[in-house]
């Protein structure tokens, strides 16, 4: 270390006559320690705070997860099956299956068809229904006797817990009601193919006739 304080003097300002340091160059060697000295107090304090920053556990959540992230093909995938109504997909299964049948008809092809009901799916829930009958006996001024009942029925849903929640059992569900069918189809300007497919659709869907139209289809 005096070593190097010694070379490092001589490249400053050289010694003097007596081998000692010049003025001039001790006072640019305390400078030149005491700026050593506060650099490695800096480097010693920036250490111990990187030491405590590091062992403190990180509670930032980052902005975005690549594991919850989903790419652009599965979130298309999801719209389309998961977007559709219970409705709507019996509404697609009606029409779907309705077209197939009509399709079958001699003289009958390239069917289109629109069901609109007018209604939504209802669901049928389990009930508890307790009757009560009441009879009483009752004398008119004349001396005739008659036995007069009287019945009292309450009903109410069933409940069961689920999760720690009441839900109401569910036995079955309702569908919805028709409204009205459009058919639009090649062969369909023949009066006989017309009638043929009015009573294909009023037959599938119990219908009636007037809430049944069929025309034909362009070319």
């Amino acid at each position: 270390m005096m070593r190097w304080i010694e070379k490092l003097s001589r490249m400053l300002g050289g010694k003097d006559k007596d081998g000692k340091p010049a003025k001039s160059t001790k006072s640019a060697l305390v400078k030149l320690v005491a700026l050593a000295l506060v650099g490695m107090a800096l480097l010693a304090a920036s250490h111990l705070f990187s030491e405590k920053g590091s062992s403190a556990p990180s509670t930032a959540e980052p902005a975005f997860s690549t594991k919850d992230s989903k790419n652009l093909s599965e979130i298309k995938a999801g719209n389309k099956t998961g977007s559709m109504t219970s409705i709507e997909k019996y509404e697609s299964y009606v029409n779907q299956n309705l077209k197939n049948i009509l399709e079958q008809i001699r003289g009958v092809s390239d069917v289109s068809v629109m069901v609109t009901f007018a209604s939504t799916e209802k669901k049928i829930y389990q009930n508890n229904t307790k009757v009560q009958d009441n009879q009483t006996s009752e004398t008119d001024p004349k001396g005739g006797k008659r036995q007069v009942t009287e019945r009292n029925e309450d009903s109410e849903v069933v409940m069961i817990d689920q999760d720690g929640n009441k839900v109401p059992v569910v036995i079955g569900n309702e569908q919805p009601t028709v409204r009205g069918v459009i058919v639009v189809a090649r062969g369909a300007d023949q009066s006989s193919t017309k009638v043929a497919i009015m009573d294909a659709v009023s037959t599938v869907l119990d219908l009636p006739s007037y809430k049944v139209t069929v025309l034909e289809k362009n070319d």
